[in-house]
This record gives structure tokens, sequence and C-alpha cells, in this order.
């Protein structure tokens, strides 16, 4: 998980995956760790059976199993739940374990609306983009979204459709964004969308869209000349001289290093 962890328990021969954020935890004190990074996006979901299970074949601690399947059957909160777990682990200070129970009751307190968008939020930040998709869209689909107001309905379009653009996926990301503008009015999500036709190299497309809006030529061009200046960035000169290195002075080894470091990047962009 990128850090150094010290277990002084038994290292799970069989890992227990964790659909929220993609990954693998092989250990109690790993476990503990995910909760403390993950926080907002633990839901009534972390609380089931298979976990309870997997603590007590894997990890050796048959007690702490027996007292989560019996919170679990008793119908408790997520925040007695995760409570459970850190103080039988004791791998987070006491400090951490009140913040920790401080945010998930605040979180309980909220609509699952509120929660949702919380979490996807937080997905993004995590550039778990995929899992953000699949959350934003889900809060849209939801009842509860025909009584929110307008604008926070067109910025989680929005941000919908930025964790799109982020998959270079640029046709329904400019989707989002027109529909995020029908809602919030807000000259970010109309420079987006023309910006994702730009990205496609849809000149028609651009300049139709900017046209239904009133977006006149100096503010087209403005729009041009951000693409441009971004397409000249450090970060993107570096990827082009990269990729433009001549085969004969590159290795194939680190070529293929290269190749499958972005490959791995855009990966974990994408798992759920």
């Amino acid at each position: 998980m990128g850090e150094l962890l010290i277990c002084h328990r038994p290292i799970a021969e069989v890992p227990y995956y964790l659909d929220g954020i993609g990954i693998n935890i092989y250990s109690v004190e790993e476990l503990c760790y995910y909760i403390l990074a993950n926080t907002y996006l633990l839901d009534e979901s972390f609380m089931n059976e298979e976990l309870c299970i997997w603590i007590e074949k894997q990890t050796g601690q048959p007690q702490l199993a027996g007292h989560l399947q019996e919170l679990l059957h008793s119908g408790v909160r997520l925040s007695d739940f995760v409570s459970a777990i850190l103080e039988r682990t004791s791998y987070c200070s006491r400090k951490e374990v009140q913040e920790i129970l401080f945010i998930i009751r605040q979180m309980e307190e909220k609509s699952d609306f509120e929660c949702g968008k919380i979490r996807a939020d937080k997905l993004m930040e995590k550039e778990k983009y995929l899992g953000a998709i699949y959350e934003y869209r889900r809060l849209l689909a939801m009842e509860e979204a025909d009584g929110e107001e307008e604008e926070l309905r067109g910025n989680i379009w929005h941000n919908l459709g930025t964790a799109y653009a982020r998959l270079f996926l640029f046709a329904e990301a400019g989707n989002c964004y027109e529909k995020a503008f029908a809602l919030n009015a807000a000259g970010e999500s109309l420079r987006e969308c023309l910006l994702c036709f730009l990205c496609m190299h849809d000149h028609e497309g651009f300049e139709k869209t900017a046209k239904r809006y009133h977006v006149d030529d100096m503010g087209m061009q403005e729009i041009k000349n951000e693409l441009s200046i971004a397409g000249k960035s450090e970060k993107l000169t570096a990827f082009y001289e990269k990729i433009r290195e001549p085969e004969k002075d590159m290795p194939s080894a680190k070529r293929d290093g290269i190749i499958l470091q972005w490959k791995e990047e855009y990966r974990r962009s994408c798992r759920v």
C-alpha cells in the first residue's frame, strides 16, 4: 500500500479484497491502515460475514471475529463495528481512533445522497476515477437527486465529466459537462465541454456547440489558446520527449518499462 506496516499477527495466505478501492488486504494492521486512510469511503457494506470469516481463518483471531459477528447480527451501526476492530488491534493511536469514529458518526447522520457525494469526491481525490463514475451515476439516478438544487446536480455532472476526461473518454466527458452547464450555468462547465471537442479534434462540433451557447470568436480563441498552453506544460513536454526518443537511442528494456508504467497508471485509475 506504499508504506511499511509492522505486523504483529499472521500474514494472510488469502487476502481480503476491498471493492471500495480495489485493493487486497493481508493483515489486520493493513485493514486498520485502510480504515484510517479511507474513512470517508466506508459504508454499511464494510460490515459483512465475509470479513468476519477472513479475520478468523486468515489472521488467527477467532475472538475478534466472533465479536464482530455478534455485532453484525445485532444490527449495530458502522461506527460500533469499526470501533471494535480498531480497539482490538491497537494499530491506530487513541487520537486517530477518535477522529475516525467522529467522521463515521457524522456520516451516519447524513442522508445516503450526501454520503454518496462525499465518497464520490474522495474517490476522485484518490484518482479512482471508475469508482467515482459509478458513484456519481448512482447519485444522479437516485430519486433524492430530483429534490436537490439544480446547481448541486450540475456540479455532480461536472465532476462526472472530469472523471471521464481523466480516463481520456472525451465524448462521454463532453456530454456530462454540457448537462452540467444546463443546470449550474457555470462557465467552467461550458469551457470544459468545448475543450473536450478540441481534445477529440472535432472542430466542427466545437464551433457548433460554441455558437449554440453564444460563445463569440474571442471566447473560442481563448479556449483554443488554453489547450495550446496546457499542451506545452513541463509534464507534457517531458512525456512527448519520452515517446519521441528514437528507438535506437533507448534500450528495449527501458522502453518496455516506461510503457508498462503508463499501462499500470491507467489501470490503477480504472480500478473500482
